[in-house]
């Protein structure tokens, strides 16, 4: 057969099994959560029998997380997109830890040149800071033996010994006289449960720049970082934000969050 006339052939063919091959195709009505919610009320029944221990602790966690949330009294809960150019931050680290790196983006986006940071439990998070902003000026106050931080496990965010000065002792304790006035950011770790949360945080409100921001981590985690804040807001001038889908709280004196137009 010619070359012309097995190309027409071919086409021709093609066009008779199209209408065939698209009907195949067909789709159904499109799925909604009305339609899939039998199935998970069932799957939910069914593990809650027979799944596992942890499987179901893990579930009430973060129900009770949720809860807490949106039963919180006075501290205003905001999606990320909420702070003001976060969307241009771009910052370098391990995705696991995203609180650390939504603090690191923070910093950068503050312009921070001073930050001070309370307990042992923030070693990686000041030390993903350092990595990703080499310049800062950053002070870690914790306890006289704290829990080792190996930069083997990532070396990339073994921290600048030039910028990160670790000072021990405690809020009650240490004086922070000379670091009056100049963070930009203070960072405390709210969940740890051997820390006075009260001190800390009149620590780090003395230690403020004047658009400085207080970042508490934990306050999801914690009921007593949970309580504590959200009975201290309302003696505040300005709001705490809990970031959702984050255990991050905040107090800034500069307009970080975009209004709600709502």
């Amino acid at each position: 057969m010619p070359r012309d006339a097995l190309a027409a052939d071919v086409v021709s063919r093609a066009t008779v099994r199209a209408p065939v091959h698209a009907s195949r195709e067909r789709r159904g009505p499109p799925v909604g959560d009305r339609q899939i919610a039998a199935g998970v009320v069932a799957g939910v029944i069914r593990n809650s029998v027979a799944g596992r221990r942890e499987h179901r602790a893990r579930l009430l966690r973060h129900l009770w997380i949720e809860l807490k949330r949106f039963g919180a009294a006075n501290v205003r809960n905001i999606p990320l997109s909420r702070i003001r150019g976060i969307r241009e931050v771009r910052v370098d680290g391990p995705v696991v830890q995203h609180g650390a790196l939504v603090i690191s983006a923070l910093s950068a986006l503050l312009e921070c040149e001073t930050i001070f940071a309370f307990g042992a439990a923030v070693s990686e998070t000041c030390a993903l800071i350092a990595h990703n902003m080499p310049e800062v000026l950053l002070y870690k106050l914790e306890p006289a033996a704290p829990e080792p931080f190996s930069p083997v496990a990532r070396p990339h965010l073994a921290p600048n010994a030039g910028r990160v000065t670790r000072l021990t002792g405690s809020a009650q304790t240490f004086d922070l006289s000379r670091y009056s006035g100049t963070s930009d950011l203070v960072l405390i770790d709210a969940g740890d449960p051997a820390v006075d949360i009260h001190a800390e945080t009149d620590a780090a409100f003395s230690l403020l720049s004047e658009l400085g921001t207080i970042v508490w981590d934990n306050y999801t985690h914690s009921a007593n970082a949970y309580a504590y804040l959200n009975s201290l807001a309302p003696a505040l001038d300005r709001p705490v934000f809990h970031i959702v889908g984050t255990r991050l709280a905040l107090y800034s004196r500069w307009d970080i969050v975009i209004p709600d137009d709502r």
